[in-house]
């Protein structure tokens, strides 16, 4: 059964939640905005997406990117901002992913301090590298969230 909830359930209930990358082109190269969780936070310290969490009750994928994109750093995004990527089960969570470009946004980020300690925006060059040292470790392993989001970059490059 799917439960929108991020509240507690019971084994076997699927929740959802939705996660959205920045990306933006600097002359011939390809940048992801990573978030670095602050360290009160379940997997403190390590990077995750740019933004994203679990789905409200009631709430669809869409409205969930975009309120935790305000929420964690501060950008208000319309829905034409995002660009849906797929949808997956990973272990209990239906995952809805999203990509917004940048480019030349100039985006001024205000970051919930309870919740975000910083940004990197992180090459493409460096992509790989960076995510498997400093990615938390439950989306490190998620081997479709990865191939699915390095395969999407380097067709945007």
């Amino acid at each position: 059964m799917f439960d929108k909830t991020a509240t507690a359930k019971k084994d076997g209930d699927i929740y959802g939640g939705a996660n959205v990358w920045f990306y933006k082109k600097e002359g011939a190269d390809l940048y992801v905005l990573f978030q670095k969780r602050a360290q009160n936070v379940h997997n403190g310290g390590f990077y995750d997406s740019s933004s994203g969490g679990h789905l409200e009750e009631g709430e669809a994928p869409l409205s969930a990117a975009l309120r935790e994109t305000k929420e964690e750093i501060g950008v208000s995004l319309s829905p034409n901002d995002l660009d849906f990527l797929c949808s997956y089960i990973v272990r209990d969570k239906l995952c809805f992913m999203y990509l917004s470009d940048r480019t030349n946004k100039n985006d001024a980020f205000t970051l919930d301090p309870e919740e975000v300690d910083s940004l990197e925006w992180v090459s493409l060059a460096d992509f790989e590298d960076f995510w498997q040292k400093n990615v938390k470790p439950c989306l490190r392993d998620d081997w479709l969230h990865h191939e699915v989001l390095k395969h999407q970059l380097e067709k945007l490059a």
